[in-house]
C-alpha cells in the first residue's frame, strides 16, 4: 500500500512539475472593427508575452471545455441574444469576436449611454497554453481572471459615437440612404416663375426599445414609419409627390457577403396637389452591392457607401380625382449610389424604373422611370453641402414627364469623414 501511495505521490508531483499555470494581467484591451466580408467587432486583449513565446491555437480545439465562456447581458438579465460571440486567439493576444449584428443590437452593444445596453461578460477564468519551446520540459499555461477581464471591458473599453457612426455607415447603408434632406431653388429669368423645392426621405422606428428581444422567443418584426416626398412652391410641377407609409415592416441581415433588407410597406401616395392619389402595399428586397468606382484618395479618409439596389412589387388602389377607382400593380427597380470625390465633393446617383400593369395609367405598355444626379460640395463646419441637382423623368403616380434643375443645400444624416 505504501508503494502505491508513493507512486501516486510521485506521479502527482511529476504532473505538477511539468504543468505550470501562471496568472497574468493583460497589458491592454481594444475594440477593432471589421467591415470586410462578415461584419463584426473584435475585443482584442493584449498579453505581455516574451518574444520567444507564442500562444498555442490548438489548445481550445483539443480541449473545447477550456474555451472561454462568455454571455451577453441585456439589462439585468442573462439572455440568449441573436448575436454570435466566439473566442479568438492570436500569437500574443486573445479576444472575442462578435458578429451577426442588426441595427438595433449594434446601437446597444457596449453603449454605456443606453440603460438597455448589451454587455459582454466573461463567466470564468480564461486559460491558454503556450507553444512548446525547445529545451523546456512540460506544458506552460497562462490564466486571466474573469473579474479582471470584466473590469477592463467595463472601465477601459471605449466605443465613441463617432466610431459607432463610422462603422455603422460601413455596416448599414440602408439607414443612411433612407434619411436625407435637400432644399433648392429652381432659378428662372422671370422671378415670378422661380420655385423652391424640398426633397426628403425620413425613416425611423416607432419604439426601438422593443425590437431587441434577446430571449428564446423570436424577435418581433421592427415596425418603422417612412416619409418620402418632393414638394415645391410650384404645385404644377409634375415631379412633386408625397409618399407616407405609417407601417413599414423590415427584416435585415448584414452578416452575409451581400447584406440585404426586406421591406413590406403599407401607406398612401399622392401628388402634391392630391389630384392623383392611391393606397399602396409595397414588398421589396434591397441589396448592398460592391463598389463600382473609387474617386477618393487614401489621404481623404472618407467613407464609401456602396450601391443599394432595390427590386419589388407594388400593389395599389387608385382613387384619383380624374379617373374611376381601380386596382393595379407595378414591378419596380430602384438604385442609389453615393460617391465621394476627393476630399470635399460627392456625387449622388438615384433612379427608379417601373412598369405599370394598368391600362388606365400605362396604355402604351412602356417601362418608365426617373433619375436624379446631385453634385455636392462640402461647406466647412456646417454639416451641409452646396448642391447642384438635376432631375428628369416621370413619377410612378401621375406618369407625367418633367425635368428640373435645383441649386441649394444637401444634408446627410451621417458623418462621412473618419
Amino acid at each position: 500500500m505504501k508503494h502505491i501511495l508513493f507512486i501516486l505521490f510521485a506521479l502527482g508531483f511529476s504532473a505538477t512539475a511539468f504543468s505550470q499555470t501562471e496568472y497574468v494581467t493583460p497589458t491592454g484591451i481594444s475594440l477593432k472593427q471589421n467591415s470586410v466580408g462578415e461584419f463584426s467587432l473584435a475585443i482584442d486583449i493584449n498579453l505581455d508575452i516574451s518574444e520567444t513565446d507564442n500562444i498555442d491555437p490548438d489548445y481550445w480545439i483539443e480541449n473545447p471545455q477550456q474555451k472561454p465562456k462568455v454571455a451577453l447581458i441585456y439589462g439585468d438579465q442573462k439572455l440568449d441574444c441573436p448575436l454570435n460571440v466566439s473566442p479568438m486567439v492570436g500569437a500574443k493576444s486573445v479576444g472575442f469576436k462578435v458578429s451577426n449584428f442588426s441595427e438595433s443590437t449594434f446601437d446597444r452593444f457596449l453603449n454605456k449611454d443606453h440603460d438597455n445596453q448589451i454587455k459582454l461578460v466573461v463567466e470564468q477564468d480564461v486559460t491558454i497554453r503556450l507553444q512548446a519551446v525547445e529545451g523546456q520540459a512540460g506544458q506552460r499555461f497562462l490564466a486571466i481572471k474573469a473579474d479582471v477581464l470584466n473590469s477592463m471591458i467595463n472601465e477601459q473599453l471605449t466605443y465613441t459615437e463617432d466610431d459607432r457612426t463610422g462603422f455603422m455607415t460601413s455596416l448599414n447603408n440602408f439607414y443612411y440612404y433612407q434619411n436625407k434632406v435637400d432644399f433648392g431653388v429652381n432659378p428662372s429669368q422671370d422671378t415670378i416663375k422661380t420655385s423652391y423645392v424640398l426633397s426628403l426621405k425620413l425613416q425611423n422606428a416607432y419604439n426601438r426599445k422593443n425590437f431587441l428581444k434577446c430571449d428564446d422567443d423570436k424577435k418581433p418584426v421592427p415596425i418603422y414609419w417612412t416619409l418620402d416626398a418632393r414638394v415645391s412652391t410650384n404645385f404644377k410641377d409634375s415631379l412633386n409627390y408625397i409618399k407616407f407609409y405609417p407601417i413599414n415592416l423590415m427584416l435585415e441581415n448584414f452578416s452575409k457577403k451581400i447584406p440585404y433588407q426586406l421591406n413590406l410597406k403599407l401607406g398612401h401616395e399622392s401628388t402634391q396637389d392630391f389630384i392623383s392619389k392611391r393606397v399602396a402595399v409595397d414588398a421589396s428586397i434591397s441589396l448592398i452591392t460592391p463598389n463600382l468606382v473609387n474617386l477618393s484618395t487614401a489621404q481623404s479618409s472618407r467613407l464609401r457607401l456602396k450601391p443599394v439596389i432595390t427590386a419589388g412589387f407594388k400593389g395599389y388602389y387608385d382613387y384619383s380625382n380624374n379617373v374611376d377607382a381601380f386596382t393595379s400593380g407595378q414591378p419596380h427597380i430602384d438604385g442609389y449610389y453615393y460617391v465621394p470625390i476627393f476630399d470635399n465633393y460627392a456625387i449622388i446617383f438615384e433612379g427608379t424604373s417601373f412598369y405599370d400593369l394598368s391600362q388606365t395609367r400605362n396604355p402604351d405598355k412602356k417601362i418608365q422611370g426617373n433619375y436624379s444626379i446631385t453634385l455636392g460640395a462640402e461647406i466647412p463646419k456646417t454639416g451641409f453641402k452646396a448642391m447642384f441637382k438635376y432631375t428628369d423623368g416621370r413619377t410612378d403616380i401621375n406618369f407625367k414627364q418633367g425635368s428640373i434643375i435645383a441649386i441649394g443645400l444637401l444634408m446627410d444624416f451621417f458623418d462621412e469623414k473618419r
